[in-house]
Parts: structure tokens; sequence; C-alpha cells
């Protein structure tokens, strides 16, 4: 009689294992669907709680007037000179700040200036070598008491207050044409608006070292896909970081960074804050505000400020001034609150070698 085929001891514990392996399964089929637990690595709970590091580069900032560039004249970069001085305001009785054109203006004339400035004389002793900014006294151009009479000798070049609260965008172009002429100027600088500009465009304005100033507008969302136009600002714009996307501004009615407002910014020179605004008419006192540009949601827009209305007294003041032609069929009443206002930067003014002088107009604006 055949004894048959016998296992070894090495088979017979491999189908041991095997059989183990199949009453575990079963064990596990048969039990409550909740009781067995997969924790894949997108599904564990440490990989819920401790969010995933992202990488955020260091900032890298270019700006047309660097800091300590002209020591002379504009010790901290970009002036921040302040509109909340002498009568500047609406005529008509409002109380609120008007000459923010001017004072932004006067902060990208006077960066250019000291740019070109051949001489390193500082005030107050008298030295001019180029004719952009000139003195109104017996005092150096760059003299902070030359500050007051520059902005309002501005105001009137600009006819602020003249036909709107505020100045007309339309009047940057003409005045600053003429007054390059007039100071034989006009082969050495150029006058460029420009629509909805882009962060790259920006960049590339201070990378060209060009004086930029920027027409904020305020948008407020009041229904899905319901903007309605409040009003704008102006500020000078001061720096950019390619890397993150921020900008940094010279604001003419806020100094956000010194007052602990902005996610970052610059005030090289060291000054007690608060002061009263004749303190940063000398050039060397600034607060250069930080933003992120983000996707503008306003129709036709490409860029904006995030973060920029940090309380409703900043917006209460530029309502209905500065309007832009281009967006009165948006043109409507603030409704509040502010979370629902966007800060888009609707043009940009940019001051450059001759280019061929011509108004970019906005994306084609469907009215509300």
């Amino acid at each position: 009689m055949s004894q048959g085929f016998r296992p070894t001891s090495s088979q017979r514990q491999q189908r041991l294992l095997l059989l183990l392996c199949m009453l575990v399964s079963a064990l596990l089929y048969v039990l409550p669907a909740k009781s067995v637990v997969w924790a894949t690595p997108l599904q564990s709970p440490l990989r819920q709680t401790i969010p995933t590091a992202t990488f955020t580069p260091v900032p890298t900032w270019s700006c047309p007037l660097e800091i300590g560039r002209a020591v002379d004249y504009a010790l901290s970069g970009m002036p921040d000179f302040d509109q909340r001085q002498a009568d500047w305001q609406d005529p008509s009785g409002s109380q609120v700040w008007t000459h923010c054109g001017p004072a932004a203006l006067l902060d990208v004339l006077w960066a250019l200036d000291s740019l070109a400035e051949p001489g390193g004389v500082p005030p107050p002793t008298v030295s001019d070598g180029h004719g952009l900014v000139t003195s109104f006294g017996g005092w150096d151009d760059h003299d902070a008491q030359n500050v007051p009479p520059l902005v309002e000798d501005w105001a009137v070049r600009l006819g602020t207050n003249s036909t709107l609260a505020g100045t007309e965008l339309a009047a940057f172009e003409p005045a600053l044409q003429s007054y390059f002429l007039a100071r034989d100027l006009g082969d050495v600088y150029g006058v460029n608006v420009v629509a909805s500009p882009s962060f790259e465009q920006l960049e590339s304005w201070v990378a060209a070292e060009d004086g930029v100033v920027l027409l904020l507008g305020f948008w407020e969302e009041q229904g899905p896909d319901q903007w309605v136009y409040l009003g704008a600002h102006y500020v000078a714009l001061d720096c950019v970081e390619p890397l993150n996307r921020f900008v940094t501004i010279s604001d003419p009615f806020r100094d956000a960074w010194e007052a602990g407002e902005a996610v970052l910014g610059f005030s090289p020179e060291q000054h007690p804050y608060p002061h009263t605004a004749e303190v940063h008419n000398d050039a060397k006192y600034v607060s250069h505000d930080g933003y992120r540009v983000v996707t503008a949601q306003r129709p036709g827009g490409i860029a904006a400020l995030e973060g920029y209305l940090g309380e409703q007294m900043h917006l209460q003041n530029f309502l209905e001034q500065n309007r832009v032609p281009a967006f009165e069929s948006y043109f409507g009443v603030y409704a509040g609150p502010v979370p629902n206002v966007q800060t888009a930067i609707d043009y940009a003014i940019v001051l450059s070698e001759p280019v061929a002088f011509r108004l970019f107009l906005p994306v084609i604006l469907k009215g509300s």
C-alpha cells in the first residue's frame, strides 16, 4: 500500500501560515466596517492636524530710488509727503483732504530729481543742479520748507478741486508735458497713463527707474457680480517684491506701516509716531506701506491691494473723490461694511524717458 505524499516540515509551516492569514481575513470581513481604520498618509490624524509647510521666498525688494542712494536729497528712498496740511481740503466745506494727487506726484518728481541731481550737498546749503524740482524761496529745492509751496503749485497746475473733489486723471498728462517743456526737459521725461496695470508692468517700471503714481479705485460688491464705484485715491509706487508679489507705496493720507496697519513696510529713519503731517516734509522720514498684489474683482480689473482698507475712516475721506469718467456708470453710494470693498489699481501715471503720449483706456465696461 502506497504511503502517498507526506509534506515536509517547511511545507506544513507554510500551510499553517496561509490558514492563519485566511482566518484573520475572514474575521476582518465579518467585523463592522467602522472597526477597521486604514490610515493612509493623506488621511492620518497627524497629517490632518499639522499643515503641510509652504515655502515663502525671502523678500527681494526692487526700488526706483534705492534707500541710501540719494543720501543728500532722499535718504529713505521715495519721499512720503502728507496731504493733510494747511487748507488742502474740499472747498465745499466737507472737510475731507483732497490733495493726494499733487502730493503723490511730488513724491515722484522729487525722487526723479534726486536721481538726476549732479551735486552732493545736502540742505540747508542751496545746491540745485537739475530743474525738475525748483525752489520757491531762499532755500534749497529739497529743503523741507519747499514741500508746501510745491504741492500747492501742482494743485493749481492739475486743477485740483476745480471740476470735482480732488484731481482729474486727465489733467496729469497735459500739465506734466507743459511743465517738462517749460524747463527744457521734454527730451528727458515723458508721461504715459496706463489703465488697469498688471503687477508685471509695475515691476518693469520700477526696474527702469521710472516714477509711478497709482490711482487706487474703491469698489464695493453690493450683490452677486454687482460692483459699485465709490471714489479713488492717488499714491506713489515705492518698491516691488516679485517673488511674493508685494508692493510698497508712499500714501499721502496714511502712514499704515508706522501705525501697524500694513503687513510689512519700511521706515529707514526712525521717528516718533504718531506725529503731525509736517514731519514727513523732511524727505528722510517716510512710511513705506507694504501690501500684497492680488487679482482685482471689479469689472475689467487686473490688480488690487490686499487689505488696504483697514478702517472705515480711511475710505470715508475718498468717497466721491478723484472720480474717473470711464467708471461713472458704476458710481454709487457706499453701503458698507468695509470688507466688501476692494482697492483696485485702476490707473498708473508713469514718468519715464519720452514715449508716445497716449491714454490707454480700460477694458470695455458694461454698465450696471
